[in-house]
């Protein structure tokens, strides 16, 4: 009876199950049997869950016995694997809604009862419920589908006996877990072996280096994929006569799609090391014109593909400007390629030599030096070198397969999977194949995902391990963290030669990349899983993949329509590599992808996510950097199951979401901005949420912005058990003192930058002693590595600061510290090696560095000190012998009073002063390398001859300035290869010839000079600029003598009116003019000074240029 009078119940629920109604009228009797059963299953929910989850549990073991055995090479077998796949995907979908629904439900339980008084927070209620309970609905419709995944098992299971599948039947392949991953390899992951290429490397380096030849030449390397190119292209690249031809150097990976603007890009990222948001082709390549143009460069560009030479013609015209002997190095697999490039004859690669690639594959399966104790394994291991023909790649990855296996058995195994040697363009690729199939069913699935991002992407290592963890592809173990589990993956990926490290990483934190081949061997594995967009190339189906990437110029909306039409889509991640970063993203992603885990939407222009991100209830990893997002939704605060939130360099931030105490799961909140090029340009945070300290899981937290209100100051900081980077804004905020010291810095052992800030403002006598107060108990754990205190307003700095057990620090900024008179005493600290000290007018003297009676030396390991903006800054301590014994790089600016120099250690190789008018003197050692003045005495030049070692040397800002040299004798300056003149109003007289050795020559900026010295310009010069020199009327008249000037540039001179009689130089490659009327109009074609220009290949005439 209690069964129907249910059943009357969920009948009455009509506005929720009208359909089920309906169905129950149209089928009459066989309807209520129908009702009956789904009530049945209803009661029974917890009960049918259990049972799905013993089924997932038999299909992963079912995956796992079926990626393991040999039985998957049939087609028909790979697409029943594929089917097995999905109800794995969709049975673990449905049972993390369910985990989630119940999980929100405690949650919420556990606030209401919380009731103490108003006095503890009431978490936001993540889903709304309608005035009739849904529970019915939603458990009938869970096992509704419970049932329908266990029936689409069944039938799966029974396809397996028809296809004469038994579990074990077939042998099974040897694996090897992460774990086994030896500890004293790590020095070598991601490195090259470097054996049997000497002979090429030096091949190339002479091809590289030699004179032959005017302009930029092309030498390019041959070869099968995974044979080896790109080590031999790094090898030359490190090549120490290679990098003293060329400072210059440039390392770009070509992805297959070989976009022009895309590359160009890259090339301009890599030389300035900033980033370059330039819209089009045409500004990019005048950028990377500017740039090579008289500069001796090499170029690498590893992986060519494309073999259209129109697409080379559009990337060579830039770099055509660089100086003679400028080299562009191409690694290809395709001989059109190195034709079309009008290349030298290439250096063909076609392998290491058999004995060669033993050395490789023998010191990575036996470890250095124990290979004569496995006898039984060396004939073994030398017929599977044979099967290698001649690839590192390949030796690499199946030696590092066999590592520490020493079972005679599991070599014969290997060696047995391996295809025999064929002359096939696929043989390396089958080769690899083979390590492949002998990985973990969970390094598979990583590997696999990996296959989404384009050809030649850079991955940073924590970023990916994040994204593993949020798909669900890390598996929890024990009590270690997913990080260091999805950590130990990767590291085991890349000791097997599926990752190396990047070429053309310029970062301290290096950044890794998959070879080509390899690239080529993780789409071959995940057409099923993944669907890739990348330029005119799609990998993978849409209907049934689970991780998607584009990083298309634009997207037409029916093929969003195909990939929203996919429901189970786990993974979209969007990259703006090509074209114009979107603005918008449609709502249907928002709508129809419910079990997404990862969106990742980093550097597109976003400046509103929509409310109905709050519907992604499955979301684990949100990436929203450098977005120009200002507040996000308060829906955000939905998403329980997140773990990712990344926010950095949205440098328009300024409110998070009030509720995000909710999201109780929540490991790393991405705030970072880079503190040190935007410090007075980024909006901060208005406050934290209230309640960031119940987020014990918490492992990140890049900025908390101090606030008064309730649950937003500082003690939300305690039991957050942080790590990595920490800025605290804000801090005049701080209510109480013992707030600062309730934040715990002291134990936050994992915590390596810290930066302290408060807001610039004025304070009173009494805020001064409460932030003298705060800092003192702000404390950081000795073991930090980074310190930054900025806007300070205490007239001392915390006496932790001079504790010498702060052994670890290496950098030490102390900005805006306007009351502060004395300075701390740092120079003990044993691993200082950078010193920022700027805006503290009230320090008069630069004291002992050290305690006085202490004997230690001070600064033992300072490379980089900076003195800025410190008015009231007088004298200096006197340096004993021994201190700053590393110092390399020295700046003092904005110090007018400061009237002396202590004599400088020999290793200083930078000095720069800005605006010290009372410095007179330089007590600067004779080896020191690049001089810039700026600004003060013109006096200061005095010293100059007296560096015979100066390389470069800058001068601008002095007024006082009539004539170079002004009693200044600058023979002795034989090594001076670039000199900048600039903003000296009252120069009226340049005579440069005894620099012998000039190279690079710009004046900018100096009104009053007339003409250079009778004089000629130095014989070397190779790049020459001039610009705002209004009385001007004259160039040199003897420069067709120069032999070695291929750059010039003549901008806002307007009293030229010619080029000298006699011409320009034949070496001249590029030459621009603006700004110069009558100078421009004698250049134009048909004009009297047509004929000595003609000759020039690269001309910029006004607005116009011509080839």
């Amino acid at each position: 009876m209690a069964l129907w009078t249910l059943m009357r119940e969920f009948l009455s629920l009509s506005n929720l199950v009208g359909p089920l109604v309906e169905k129950l009228v149209d089928v009459g009797s066989d309807g209520l049997s129908w009702a009956y059963s789904s009530l049945s299953r209803l009661l029974n929910v917890e009960a049918d869950l259990e049972k799905l989850r013993r089924t997932v549990s038999r299909i992963h073991a079912l995956l796992k016995d079926a990626e393991e055995t040999r039985f998957i090479e049939d087609s028909n077998v790979r697409l029943w694997l594929s089917e097995l796949k999905d109800i794995a995907f969709d049975a673990e979908d449905l049972l993390d809604e369910f985990q989630t629904r119940v999980n929100v439900s405690k949650l919420q339980a556990s606030a209401a009862d919380a009731g103490d008084g108003g006095r503890s927070r009431k978490r936001k209620r993540p889903w709304h419920s309608s005035s009739v309970n849904p529970v019915w609905l939603l458990s009938w419709n869970i096992s509704r589908q419970i049932a329908e995944i266990r029936e689409n098992y069944r039938a799966i299971a029974e396809d397996r006996n028809t296809l004469h599948l038994r579990e074990g039947e077939s042998k099974r392949r040897a694996q090897v877990s992460e774990e086994r991953l030896a500890s004293e390899t790590g020095s070598l992951q991601g490195e090259p072996l470097i054996v049997g290429i000497d002979d090429k490397k030096r091949e190339i380096a002479q091809l590289l280096i030699s004179n032959g030849g005017n302009g930029v030449a092309v030498v390019s390397v041959v070869g099968a994929g995974g044979i080896g190119k790109t080590t031999l292209a790094r090898l030359a690249f490190g090549d120490q006569e290679v990098v003293k031809v060329f400072p210059l150097r440039i390392w770009v990976g070509v992805s297959q799609g070989f976009d022009v603007k895309k590359t160009t890009k890259e090339i301009i990222e890599a030389m300035t090391e900033k980033r370059c948001d330039l819209p089009n082709l045409e500004l990019l390549q005048r950028r990377l014109q500017q740039l090579v143009s008289g500069k001796k460069f090499l170029l690498v560009l590893d992986g060519v593909w494309n073999e259209e030479q129109y697409y080379w013609e559009m990337l060579r015209a830039p770099l055509m400007a660089g100086g003679n002997g400028s080299r562009v190095l191409v690694t290809t697999r395709s001989e059109l390629v190195w034709r079309n490039m009008r290349a030298l004859p290439p250096i063909y690669l076609n392998g290491l030599e058999e004995e060669h690639c033993w050395l490789v594959f023998r010191d990575l399966a036996f470890g250095p030096g124990a290979w004569d104790r496995h006898q039984n394994l060396v004939k073994i291991g030398r017929e599977i070198v044979k099967k290698c023909q001649g690839s590192p790649l390949a030796a690499k990855s199946i030696g590092g397969l066999l590592y520490n296996k020493m079972d005679e058995e599991e070599w014969r195994s290997v060696l047995s999977d391996l295809p025999d040697p064929e002359d096939d363009a696929n043989q390396i690729l089958l080769t690899l194949k083979v390590s492949y199939d002998h990985l973990p069913l969970h390094l598979k699935q990583c590997f696999a995902f990996c296959s989404i991002f384009p050809n030649g992407y850079e991955f940073d290592r924590d970023e990916l391990v994040k994204l593993w963890i949020a798909v669900g592809l890390v598996k929890p173990r024990g009590m270690r963290s997913l990080e260091n589990i999805g950590g130990r993956y990767f590291d085991y990926l890349l000791w097997r030669s599926f990752f190396h490290i990047s070429s053309s990483n310029q970062q301290s934190k290096p950044k890794y990349k998959m070879p080509g081949l390899i690239h080529e061997l993780a789409q071959s594995v995940s057409e099923h899983e993944c669907l890739g967009f990348e330029n005119d190339s799609v990998h993978g189906e849409s209907e049934n993949a689970r991780y998607f990437m584009s990083c298309l110029k634009n997207m037409e909306p029916v093929t969003f329509q195909k990939i929203f039409g996919n429901k189970s889509l786990r993974a979209f991640i969007w990259l703006p590599e090509n074209g114009v970063p979107t603005k918008q993203v449609p709502h249907d992603l928002f709508v129809n992808l419910k079990c997404l885990r990862a969106l990742d939407l980093r550097r597109n222009e976003l400046v509103v996510l929509p409310d109905a991100i709050g519907n992604l209830i499955q979301l684990r990893f949100l990436n929203l950097y450098g977005t120009q997002i200002k507040r996000l939704p308060e829906s955000v605060s939905n998403l329980y199951n997140l773990q990712v939130l990344e926010l950095g360099e949205c440098n328009k931030l300024i409110e998070l979401p009030k509720g995000m105490s909710n999201l109780v799961n929540l490991r790393h909140l991405g705030l970072h901005l880079d503190w040190a090029q935007h410090r007075n340009r980024w909006t901060d945070l208005i406050s934290m949420p209230p309640g960031i300290g119940q987020l014990t899981s918490l492992r990140t937290l890049s900025r908390f912005s101090v606030s008064a209100e309730s649950g937003c100051g500082l003690g939300q900081l305690k039991d957050l058990n942080l790590q990595g980077e920490l800025c605290i804004s804000k801090l005049e905020n701080v209510v109480k003192v013992k707030d600062a010291e309730d934040a715990n810095l002291k134990n936050k052992k994992y915590i390596d930058f810290l930066m302290l800030r408060w807001s610039e403002s004025t304070c009173s006598s009494s805020q001064t002693r409460s932030e003298e107060q705060v800092i003192e108990n702000l404390c950081p754990r000795t073991n930090i590595r980074s310190l930054w205190i900025d806007n300070y307003n205490g007239t001392s700095f915390p006496n932790w600061l001079q504790d010498r057990s702060f052994s670890n620090l290496e950098t030490l900024r102390l900005f805006n510290c306007r009351k502060c008179a004395v300075l701390p005493l740092v120079g003990k600290l044993p691993q200082l090696r950078n010193l920022y000290l700027e805006g503290l007018p009230e320090v008069q003297h630069m004291g002992r560095v050290v305690p006085g009676n202490d004997t230690t030396m001070g600064f033992p390991l300072l490379e980089v000190l900076s003195i800025a903006n410190m008015r009231n800054l007088e004298s200096w301590y006197v340096v004993t012998r021994g201190e700053m014994a590393c110092l390399k790089k020295l700046v003092i600016s904005d110090c007018p009073k400061i009237n002396g120099l202590p004599h400088l250690p020999h290793s200083l190789e930078y000095f720069e002063m800005r605006n010290c008018h009372k410095l007179l003197s330089l007590p600067v050692p004779p080896f020191l390398q690049e001089l810039v003045i700026n600004g003060g005495n013109p006096k200061i030049i005095w010293w100059i001859p007296q560096l015979t070692s100066l390389i470069s040397l800058t001068i601008s800002q002095l007024s006082g300035l009539k004539s170079v040299p002004s009693r200044v004798n600058l023979h002795n300056l034989t090594f001076l290869r670039k000199l900048k003149i600039e903003g000296c109003g009252n120069l009226e007289l340049l005579a440069l010839q005894d620099l012998a050795s000039l190279e690079f020559l710009e004046i900018s900026s100096c009104p009053k000079l007339a003409s250079f010295a009778e004089e000629e310009l130095p014989a070397a010069l190779k790049e020459f600029r001039l610009c705002f020199c209004d009385s001007l009327k004259s160039l040199p008249s003897e420069m067709h003598l120069l032999p070695s000037l291929n750059h010039m540039e003549i901008h806002n001179v307007p009293m030229l009116t010619s080029l000298p009689a006699k011409g320009m130089p034949y070496s001249l490659k590029y030459l621009a003019i603006s700004g110069c009327p009558l100078l421009q109009q004698c250049c134009e074609r048909n004009g009297a000074d047509w004929p000595k220009i003609q000759h020039i290949p690269f001309r910029r005439i006004g607005e116009s240029s011509s080839s």
